[in-house]
């Protein structure tokens, strides 16, 4: 059965042919909203809390399962401007729409399953502690793409939806935060139904012509490939936060122009760095700025370019740090398909295809990786049938 590739917005997350950036709106509220996501569900494609903090101009989103995991949010629960509730349902819970606390509050979520919401409250005693409510939803839930353990039980969006509807003063436009999650759930019916009425051509033979390289095909005058390394410790420790990216090498596969950046690291330099990333730290501290890298990296970078990288790590930190979302396709999603199993890390990967690996023109491991990378590219790019004449 034939695979198309899918390029994913580096903002809602989603592929780019169901994009919900267009149905996202910005919305203002006096009650701060900090949710705690389960890690699990933190990979879910159709999870709802990103939609949430998407809009929501004081929301905050945290991924962990103890609150020393996440130092940020244990922040929030002793703000005595905003006091922390509890939006968990169960026995003791105060009803929200009968007794709504008075003035400004931090609204505490916790987000994935029953189960791992169940589990992210008997791990944190702390979030026992807070007023706890509950909610009486005004209709069932619109997911109808995630069944639900009961018909009183609704998704994340919809209820922080339900409860700032009750805890704002000036009214709140549900309708609004709710609309990419509508838009979402039809989507997904959308493809399930289209599936389902294609389902008897799954396997009707056909040439075969690398599907899961023919997008790197049609874009290959657009194709960077590039890799990354960054300086991370560990969470909850006192330097840890997020990670910061401290050396940058891109490649045009088609012309061969390249880019290197080494950034001075804005925090001291985890006991690790050197090791895993085979750079001598002198080297990096004494790296460009940030801001001068951002200015560099955009006068390399093309309106329309695809950027192409062993899984999407790389590339967020590049969106965190310089601000730049392009295009995205995963060599290591793209090369599996096209091998039909496992790809190994990716120097094995680039020979599993066949290709030669070229000997690195930059720096440290992400020399290495990223010339692995190219020639991943290029064997999938020659299976596709690309020439560049």
């Amino acid at each position: 059965m034939d695979f198309v590739p899918r390029i994913v917005c580096a903002r809602c997350e989603r592929p780019s042919v169901v994009c919900l950036c267009a149905t996202l709106s910005p919305l203002t509220t006096r009650t701060r909203v900090v949710i705690l996501q389960h890690p699990r569900e933190s990979d879910v494609p159709i999870n709802t809390a990103r939609l949430a903090e998407l809009q929501l101009q004081r929301a905050e989103l945290h991924v962990g399962i103890r609150l020393g995991e996440v130092p940020a949010l244990r922040a929030r629960l002793q703000d005595a401007e905003a006091p922390p509730i509890l939006l968990y349902p169960g026995e003791g819970a105060i009803d929200l729409a009968e007794a709504p606390p008075p003035g400004p509050v931090t609204l505490v979520i916790l987000d994935g399953t029953w189960w791992q919401a169940k589990k992210l409250f008997q791990h944190n005693p702390e979030l026992a502690h807070l007023p706890r409510y509950g909610l009486s939803p005004s209709a069932p839930s619109r997911y109808r793409i995630r069944r639900e353990p009961a018909v009183h039980c609704v998704s994340t969006i919809e209820a922080i939806g339900e409860a700032l509807a009750l805890l704002e003063p000036g009214g709140f436009d549900r309708e609004a935060l709710l609309k990419p999650f509508d838009a979402m759930v039809e989507h997904q019916l959308h493809y399930a139904t289209q599936r389902s009425a294609r389902r008897h051509l799954a396997f009707r033979e056909r040439p075969r012509k690398a599907p899961a390289a023919l997008l790197l095909r049609e874009r290959a005058a657009d194709l960077v490939v590039g890799y990354g390394e960054a300086n991370a410790w560990p969470r909850g420790s006192e330097l840890g936060g997020d990670a910061e990216l401290v050396h940058w090498v891109a490649e045009r596969v088609v012309t061969g122009e390249r880019f290197e950046a080494l950034i001075a690291p804005r925090r001291e330099l985890s006991p690790s760095f050197t090791a895993h990333t085979r750079l001598p730290a002198e080297v990096v501290l004494a790296g460009e700025s940030t801001a001068d890298f951002r200015q560099r990296w955009l006068s390399f970078r093309r309106p329309g370019d695809l950027l192409a990288g062993w899984g999407h790590y790389a590339a967020d930190r590049l969106a965190a740090e310089a601000g730049d979302a392009p295009d995205r396709a995963d060599l290591r999603e793209l090369a599996r398909r096209q091998l039909r199993g496992k790809t190994g890390e990716v120097a094995a990967c680039a020979r599993e295809l066949g290709a030669s690996l070229p000997q690195p023109w930059a720096r440290g491991r992400a020399g290495e990786r990223l010339s692995a990378a190219v020639a991943v590219t290029r064997a999938l790019l020659s299976r596709a049938g690309y020439t560049s004449e």
